[in-house]
């Protein structure tokens, strides 16, 4: 029996049978693997030679740069001078400082605009605008940072007695003002005696704070970033002074409205004592806009956010100036915010602020003098 009964299988029906691969002996005589296939077709995919230089597709030729308009150059330039805006983290406590910010900056505003002196000294009325604007917000400023030291375990008794005094030399001007003969007797002295407390104050309070480990740049205090912001504060300066000049003599309510005080008009001594007072009142207006609102509102985490709200009641103290400073005030002071907050002080707009005012003040009293 063995084999004989055993029948061969037939190949399937619609299938060719079984071939043996070509070569396949041995693997390293000629043998070819099956063809592979590309998942996209049922081609065979065949690994492609690599083009040589004479075969390469020429390289899609890249689009031409649209040319920079006017406008684009203008925002470039506005962008260098502003430099980033960038935001804090919002720092724990920030919401009761904002309310307490608020409400010192508010008594401050309320005090210079409604209990200024009439047709006085004008250093003497520079002195008392920067010690209300000034004196009572870095007191506040004194109050928050010596209970945040004590908390931290940093206050000895030693920085806060020199804190302490401070704010009292701070305050003095106030105390002195709203007493029976106060307001005659602050007339009757000569300026510095209004102007000396607040300042030697103001050093005490920073110098007690700085002992005691407070950083006051997180205020504004300080020249902060000045490799950044001294070049761009001259360009600044040299761009704006022109402007000023130039927008004093086509407008005329501008030049009529400058000097304020009425002697400056027509005497270079009272123009430049009239300015002195002038320094004097924008150490405190600056630091009230621009170091105490400002930085204390970006502790929020939102740095445009507090520029937009201490912008605000910049606009609306300056009602009473001519219609063209009023509607520029806002703009001005969003600018001015971004700079500061960028140069992380206060100090490059004082500047600036003094800069502006005496060359519009200049520029109408040569109008006035024919000069």
């Amino acid at each position: 029996m063995g084999g004989r009964g055993r029948k061969r299988p037939r190949p399937l029906q619609g299938l060719p049978p079984p071939q043996r691969p070509r070569g396949s002996e041995r693997r390293g005589s000629g043998h070819q693997a099956p063809p592979r296939y590309t998942a996209a077709s049922r081609e065979p995919a065949t690994s492609a030679p690599s083009p040589g230089p004479a075969t390469s597709a020429p390289a899609p030729a890249l689009p031409a740069p649209a040319p920079r308009t006017l406008r684009d150059r203008g925002l470039a330039a506005v962008r260098w001078l502003l430099g980033d805006l960038v935001d804090q983290p919002r720092q724990p406590g920030s919401g009761a400082l904002v309310v307490w910010v608020a409400y010192a900056a508010a008594i401050g505003m309320w005090l210079g605009l409604r209990h200024s002196f009439k047709n006085a000294d004008p250093v003497l009325v520079g002195a008392w605008r920067m010690a209300v604007h000034g004196g009572i917000p870095l007191a506040a400023l004194a109050a928050w940072e010596l209970r945040e030291a004590r908390r931290a375990g940093r206050a000895s008794l030693v920085a806060g007695a020199v804190v302490i005094a401070g704010m009292l030399l701070l305050l003095a001007p106030v105390f002195v003002r709203f007493t029976t003969e106060g307001e005659a007797a602050l007339l009757a002295a000569p300026f510095w005696g209004m102007a000396a407390p607040p300042l030697l104050g103001a050093a005490l309070v920073c110098g007690g704070l700085v002992f005691a480990g407070r950083d006051l740049r997180e205020w504004g205090i300080g020249l902060g970033d000045w490799r950044w912001w001294l070049p761009h504060h001259g360009v600044l300066l040299a761009a704006l002074v022109p402007v000023l000049v130039a927008t004093t003599v086509l407008v005329e309510p501008l030049s009529m409205y400058y000097p304020v005080n009425k002697a400056a008009r027509v005497s270079l001594d009272a123009f430049g004592w009239a300015h002195l007072g002038l320094a004097l009142d924008f150490i405190g207006w600056e630091f009230l806009f621009r170091g105490f609102l400002l930085f204390a509102m970006a502790r929020r985490g939102d740095a445009l956010v507090a520029i937009l709200l201490h912008a605000f009641p910049f606009f609306l103290l300056h009602g009473n100036k001519p219609e063209i400073e009023l509607l520029s005030s806002f703009v001005g002071g969003i600018f001015a915010g971004w700079f500061c907050l960028r140069a992380r002080t206060f100090f490059p707009l004082y500047v600036i602020h003094i800069v502006m005012i005496t060359t519009v003040g200049f520029t109408s009293f040569v109008m006035r003098n024919g000069l």
